[in-house]
């Protein structure tokens, strides 16, 4: 099968236009990729920075990346927010004590309820979700109480 060009005489100058643009294109462009290679490595210090700097995800659960390490994670704080209330010496202790236990207490904890296939990222996220928010109340109770 022939093709216009197999057919048709390329116009006049044709050939040298694009030898032209060909020797364009493929000459080096020095000043342009250091340009390109400036705003890359300025966009990757900034990623990094904002990794680094910006605290990412729930507070309460920072540096934990397992289901096992979150649930650990949020046994440690509730444990401790117990032991402020115990060292408060507060009046209103007892009351404090049963809103916490209502709020923390679980007959069978979620991370036991997880099903085995789920994946651990997913464990993770939900695990991370449900006891931030549990703690979250806690410490504005805390707070609210002046504990």
């Amino acid at each position: 099968m022939d093709t216009r060009f197999d057919l048709y005489d390329i116009p006049a100058g044709h050939e040298e236009r694009f030898l032209a643009k060909l020797d364009a294109a493929t000459r080096p462009q020095r000043r342009s990729r250091v340009l390109r290679w400036s705003v890359q490595a300025a966009g990757a210090a900034a990623a990094i920075l904002a990794f680094v700097l910006l605290p990412t995800g729930n507070p309460h659960f920072i540096g934990a990346h397992t289901p096992e390490a979150v649930y650990c994670a949020y046994l440690e704080k509730v444990g401790s927010l117990y032991e402020q209330l115990g060292a408060s010496g507060a009046t209103e202790a007892a009351e404090w004590e049963a809103a916490l236990a209502a709020m923390t207490d679980e007959a069978i904890p979620l991370f036991d309820q997880l099903p085995e296939e789920m994946p651990r990222r997913e464990k993770v996220k939900v695990l991370k979700q449900y006891y931030g928010e549990l703690l979250d109340g806690a410490e504005k109770l805390q707070q609210d109480w002046k504990i």
